[in-house]
């Protein structure tokens, strides 16, 4: 395929290696322009469930040649080729190179023409383009690519100055930290990774110290929205979601029965003092459909049968709810056989 057609439908047939902590190892086929990457299942191509994955984490575009690699705002940051990947900055992606989002790797395969377009080597053959359509003049030999025909020659970049200035070279020993170093150092002037300084190995290892005391901390405030989600909040943080919506379950009750009625607390609250609403509740409750007949003894006044079937419930429950449930004017009679 054409360097050209390439470029309008997308770079497909790429391949993602993966590494999978306590699984095996798979692959995904890139076969769309815009691969989202995430551990939300909505709006998300590549899933990965882990808790230092973000639901929005990463996307990699495969529209054209080299992929490019994007860090969309992460709470634990992307790496690449064990440098960090800069938040909405687009980075190049070649063949071979890792990518770290949480404990997962992720080993780019680029399509075979594109490895050997790379390889290909930029020298002067009859018959092909005259030298203003090739880019990399002066560099035959040594792997540069081809430029396809049909489209302006690109600016020559200027060449690096042979002596970089320390301003230059603080980012290349800033990536290069000692391994066994804090994450948190990244967020301190760079002249505290310096190789050779005071801060080049202790103060890394110090900031461990805080990371492994503060860390669950900061992955709480990073991932708080699972807190408020009935399915994903540990079942100690239930207490605090139930007194926060006014109290609808009770401390012996199962994770489950909570986990349904805080789910369907907006629903449960609308429907207050109807029929339905009271049903429903027992059922959340129960596992029991009730039957329930108005005016049945009279204005006002309502039955409540419950069918138990040989199952044991707690008559003292049931009327709890109906008094929580029940308008104030009405009176009520329960029967459970």
């Amino acid at each position: 395929m054409a360097n050209s057609e390439r470029a309008g439908n997308g770079t497909f047939g790429g391949k993602l290696h993966i590494a999978t902590p306590d699984q095996a190892d798979w692959v995904f086929e890139i076969d769309r322009p815009i691969v989202r990457i995430g551990r939300a299942e909505a709006d998300t191509d590549l899933v990965l469930p882990h808790g230092w994955v973000s639901r929005a984490h990463a996307r990699l575009y495969a529209d054209r040649l080299p992929y490019r690699i994007e860090d969309v705002g992460s709470s634990n940051g992307t790496m690449v080729n064990a440098n960090p990947l800069p938040q909405g900055k687009l980075l190049p992606l070649q063949d071979g190179d890792v990518i770290a989002i949480g404990p997962f790797r992720l080993t780019l395969e680029t399509p075979p023409e594109a490895v050997e377009e790379e390889k290909q080597p930029a020298t002067e053959e009859p018959g092909e383009a005259p030298d203003e359509e090739r880019e990399g003049q002066g560099l035959a030999g040594i792997g540069v690519r081809a430029r396809p025909r049909g489209r302006p020659a690109p600016p020559t970049p200027p060449p690096p100055p042979e002596e970089p200035t320390q301003l230059e070279r603080q980012p290349t020993r800033w990536v290069g930290m000692p391994e066994r170093a804090s994450r948190w150092l990244q967020y301190l002037p760079p002249i505290y990774a310096e190789p050779g300084s005071s801060g080049d190995e202790f103060l890394g290892r110090f900031l461990l110290v805080f990371e492994d005391l503060l860390g669950p901390i900061e992955q709480l405030v990073g991932h708080f929205a699972l807190y408020l989600d009935p399915n994903t909040a540990p079942a100690t943080f239930l207490p605090v979601l139930d007194e926060w919506l006014g109290g609808l379950v009770e401390e012996r009750w199962s994770d489950e029965t909570k986990r349904e009625l805080l789910k369907q607390a907006y629903w449960l609250y609308r429907a207050r003092g109807t029929r339905a609403g009271l049903t429903r509740y027992l059922e959340i409750c129960t596992g029991i459909t009730p039957e329930i007949e108005e005016n049945a003894d009279g204005p006002h006044h309502f039955r409540v049968t419950l069918h138990t079937g040989g199952r044991s419930v707690d008559p003292k429950m049931i009327e709890r709810i109906i008094e929580r449930n029940r308008p104030a004017h009405t009176s009520y009679h329960l029967v459970i056989d």
